[in-house]
């Protein structure tokens, strides 16, 4: 649940007149007062067994801990919680207990406890029975799958609590809701812009019509938090469309509120819309307000030394990135992607343990075509899990751990030898350099792209890490082996870059080995790069083998 949403307002009538301070003083972002009015309101619940009441208190206490970024103390809160909503039978104290542990190890990046709190939310939902004990689970889980990363799942949840936040008719709840299901729809269409365009047209064309009933619903509230998250929506979706004047002005109008309320709005907040602001006039050509406002987004960073959590490093590179540091940008946003990766694949394998376990109950009690076809989906949701755990979020292309699986599997075929070769992008610093690092992601998109057009059916292609790749094939004539890769080398080098963006030119470089029987991967691998990097000296866009030199 976001740290601004109280109980339901049917729920607040009924509460006593300390919890519903302490609920505003949470929803205010005050969280050190609401922690002083909810804790003695816990323990006077407690000992009188009002287990409802204690509930609620510890609700409050394990939110403005989270915030308070004190994990611990939020955990403790979040039991506290459960047990006591346990006591009193309350399904919906329970689901939002769960959710706090969840939104916690989300937020210590503890992707398979994340993950099991979130499974123990989605059995009890279907239990809920009013429409805004459902918001505030849909609206938790949101918070949970944007921390983890898992944003398609986040829209989807923030969809669902924005439908039964209109069924409520509560403006406050309907404009958090609204305003919830922007911002992370937003995130979604910057993540599709290069591998999904066609995608990220359809849900713009979805947010507008929000858009548009977000501008008429903030200026009744009276809040200058949901006037500053007006703003940041209006200036992500400019963004999102190529509207960087818009995006601009919105983002110079949030940073001017940021100024005169900054007690009020959270320093987070503060500090996206000043970067977004530096994004925004870097590509309107305004280089000097660009550094401007990354030294001012660097001088409110929450978390400005030594950040560990993938969003705080993230937003410490694209502040490198905007005052003048590219390569420790690169550096932390390769530490991000990787941290992120982490997450996201120790959640799905959770979720793949809890699968498989309830595959093989059912298969136990199989009696009937109904609970077979029953099985056979499960069965495809633990392959479809374990697919993404072997498989590169960027490209698509299998990562390291999937060759490895492809790399035993191709041993075990008799008659046949493999070849590996190791491929480069040239000069990928100075494409990061030049052109930012989200062109970077798109020139090793697009490359993947072109390479996997080129192999055939039974080849293998990966990305190994940062701008190398890996490609394994079956022996054949050496001659036919050069003509692959050097297919591939012609293949990125003819590409029309400047589709990606103006004046951009990319070549590739390979090493190519024929593996010995029996040889491991890591020592092909290392005979590979030592090719690699003699075609890099020799002057790169171009492949170097061993072919000729060893027997088939």
């Amino acid at each position: 649940m976001p740290p601004g949403a109280a109980a339901s307002p049917s729920a607040q009538s009924v509460l006593p007149p300390a919890l519903v301070l302490a609920q505003r003083e949470l929803s205010a972002a005050r969280f050190l007062s609401a922690r002083a009015a909810a804790a003695p309101l816990f323990l006077q619940a407690r000992d009188s067994s009002d287990w409802r009441l204690a509930a609620e208190a510890a609700l409050v206490m394990a939110r403005a801990s989270g915030n308070l970024r004190e994990s611990a103390e939020a955990l403790r809160w979040a039991h506290e919680a459960l047990q006591a909503g346990t006591l009193a039978g309350r399904t919906n104290l329970i689901c939002a207990s769960w959710l706090e542990m969840a939104r916690e190890h989300a937020r210590e990046e503890q992707g398979a406890l994340a993950q099991r709190a979130v499974d123990e939310v989605l059995a009890r939902v279907a239990g809920l029975t009013e429409p805004d004990d459902i918001e505030s689970a849909y609206s938790g889980l949101t918070v949970v799958y944007s921390e983890l990363g898992l944003t398609h799942l986040a829209v989807s949840c923030a969809r669902h609590a924005l439908e039964y936040a209109l069924t409520g008719g509560d403006l406050p709840r309907i404009s958090m809701a609204r305003t919830n299901f922007l911002i992370i729809a937003g995130v979604a269409c910057e993540q599709a812009q290069e591998p999904d365009p066609e995608g990220m047209q359809r849900l713009l064309s979805e947010l507008q019509p929000h858009l548009r009933c977000l501008h008429q619903e903030v200026p009744p509230l009276g809040s200058m938090l949901a006037e500053a998250r007006l703003l940041r929506v209006t200036g992500s979706l400019a963004t999102c469309e190529g509207r960087w004047e818009e995006a601009r002005q919105a983002y110079l109008a949030l940073t001017a509120l940021a100024r005169d309320g900054s007690a009020l709005l959270p320093a987070q907040l503060a500090c996206s819309a000043w970067i977004e602001l530096g994004l925004a006039q870097r590509r309107l050509g305004l280089h000097d307000q660009a550094l401007a406002s990354g030294r001012r987004a660097e001088a409110l960073n929450p978390v400005p030394d030594a950040p560990r959590r993938w969003v705080d490093l993230r937003r410490l590179s694209l502040i490198k990135d905007l005052t003048g540091d590219p390569q420790e940008a690169l550096v932390l946003l390769r530490r991000s992607h990787d941290r992120r990766h982490h997450i996201v694949m120790s959640a799905l394998e959770s979720r793949a343990v809890a699968l498989s376990v309830r595959l093989d109950e059912q298969t136990l009690r199989v009696e009937n075509e109904g609970l077979r076809r029953s099985n056979a989906n499960l069965r495809a949701s633990v392959a479809g899990i374990t697919r993404l755990a072997a498989t590169d979020p960027l490209t698509g292309l299998l990562n390291r751990r999937g060759l490895q699986e492809v790399w035993a599997e191709l041993e075990g075929m008799p008659g046949h030898r493999r070849v590996l070769g190791m491929v480069d992008v040239d000069h990928f610093k100075r494409v990061n350099d030049a052109y930012s690092h989200l062109v970077g992601d798109a020139v090793l998109r697009q490359i993947a792209s072109l390479m996997g057009h080129e192999l055939r059916g039974g080849d293998r292609l990966a990305r190994f890490g940062g701008e190398e790749f890996a490609v394994v094939l079956l022996y054949r004539e050496a001659d036919a082996v050069r003509g692959v890769f050097e297919r591939l080398r012609r293949v990125v080098q003819a590409f029309e870059w400047s589709r990606v963006e103006a004046g951009l030119q990319v070549t590739i470089s390979a090493g190519v080995v024929l593996v010995e029987r029996g040889e491991s991967f890591d020592r092909a691998a290392a005979r590979a790069d030592r090719l690699l990097y003699a075609a890099k000296a020799a002057g790169r866009n171009r492949v170097l083998d061993d072919l000729g030199a060893a027997s088939a």
